[in-house]
């Protein structure tokens, strides 16, 4: 759920503007519904004619393996969750809910047309989408003032005389839906399949496919993501950071976020011993804004200076198809110890980029970090690596 949640909330905040830190956890969780991610909402449309769509199709999904290859011409599975809409000759069943009546039970609804997007077509745009939310266990019966039991023949005519005719009308691809698209475009991660000879991927966020999904070829964008520890291949590889201490923790670390002060008084003790450490996460980050492929976060380099500056760097990895091309540093935020917390200050070395969010989420690692150490959560890999305990061992 962290991990929908952050992906969801951060391509809101790129399309819309709005504060990360400010999008409510119901509003990231309502857009997500609309692209797979099961949630406790009710869906709804204020449009008639979606809603006979609906009525009129019935949606079935499975699972298929794909054959491709990665950009070396090797073999590769692909796990898609293929998902349809069909047909149905029965009659169908459109509910008409009066909105007052839940508020007045104070029942939410999430009014997803109020988000609009500039350019192509979101999801929850395309259905005129709604949804109630912290219900109990069902819709209030008294909100439904009408339940219409309709001919299938008389559903598809009004939803195609309102210009509804194929999935595409109600789930817009991918080249005109952004969420869709930076979905998509995440990391595959490799799933486990007892004595294959092929490594098998599924998607970061696993989501259902509406669209033709086969691609022989697979083109070097598409990221195929097998367990790669920066650590465990730190001489081989172009970055000072050879004899740094590393913090192996699981990518929860960074969608478990906060932008609340939190101290740091375990973490002071490793820079006050070491100077400098290394934090790596056992996936890939995708920066929403960064449209450049196969260029993601893997983590957080420490080090203070001379000055008593602390420097928080991100650990940038270049990761086209399953290889691994280049690993590197960019610049970051400067920060000085303030008793146990510490603040940002400005400074020459500062990253000039204004995407703060990119930094603050950088900076929320280490707060994983020093409650690992409080908590002794750390398993000693060797004298220059530490593996949190709950990453399992390949």
């Amino acid at each position: 759920m962290f991990k929908w949640t952050h992906y969801a909330q951060a391509m809101i905040r790129a399309f819309s503007g709005c504060n990360y830190f400010d999008i409510k956890l119901e509003m990231a969780q309502a857009i997500l519904q609309h692209y797979g991610w099961r949630s406790f909402f009710i869906d709804l449309s204020k449009s008639s004619a979606i809603a006979c769509w609906f009525a009129s199709n019935a949606y079935n999904e499975s699972y298929s393996l794909h054959t491709s290859e990665d950009i070396n011409e090797n073999s590769v599975w692909l796990r898609h969750k293929d998902a349809r809409y069909t047909e149905h000759e029965s009659n169908g069943y459109i509910y008409v809910i009066d909105q007052s009546i839940l508020s007045d039970l104070n029942v939410e609804i999430h009014d997803l047309t109020t988000i609009q997007e500039d350019e192509g077509r979101l999801r929850f745009n395309a259905q005129k989408a709604c949804l109630a939310g912290n219900l109990e266990n069902r819709m209030p019966p008294q909100a439904v003032v009408s339940h219409i039991e309709v001919s299938h023949a008389v559903l598809k005519a009004y939803h195609e005389r309102h210009g509804i005719l194929s999935v595409s009308d109600v789930f817009p691809p991918k080249d005109e839906d952004f969420i869709l698209r930076t979905i998509l475009n995440l990391p595959w991660e490799q799933i486990q399949i007892e004595d294959s000879p092929i490594p098998a991927f599924r998607r970061g966020l696993e989501i259902p496919d509406y669209e033709d999904n086969f691609v022989k070829n697979l083109p070097a964008s598409v990221t195929l993501y097998e367990q790669y520890w920066i650590s465990d291949h730190r001489n081989d590889l172009e970055l000072d950071l050879h004899n740094a201490l590393y913090f192996k923790l699981p990518q929860f670390a960074y969608y478990a976020n906060t932008n609340q002060p939190f101290s740091l008084e375990y973490v002071d003790e490793v820079l006050e011993k070491l100077g400098s450490f290394v934090i790596e996460l056992d996936g890939l980050i995708k920066i929403i804004e960064d449209d450049r492929h196969y260029l993601f976060e893997k983590g957080i380099h420490v080090v203070r200076d001379e000055q008593d500056c602390i420097k928080v760097s991100g650990l940038i990895i270049s990761h086209p198809s399953n290889m691994v091309k280049a690993v590197g540093k960019n610049d970051g935020w400067v920060y000085r110890k303030k008793g146990a917390y510490w603040a940002r200050i400005a400074h020459n070395d500062q990253c000039p980029c204004n995407n703060d969010l990119r930094h603050q989420l950088q900076f929320s690692l280490l707060r994983f970090l020093n409650e690992a150490l409080k908590d002794e959560q750390l398993v000693v890999e060797s004298d220059l690596c530490r593996r949190h305990k709950d990453i399992a061992v390949s």
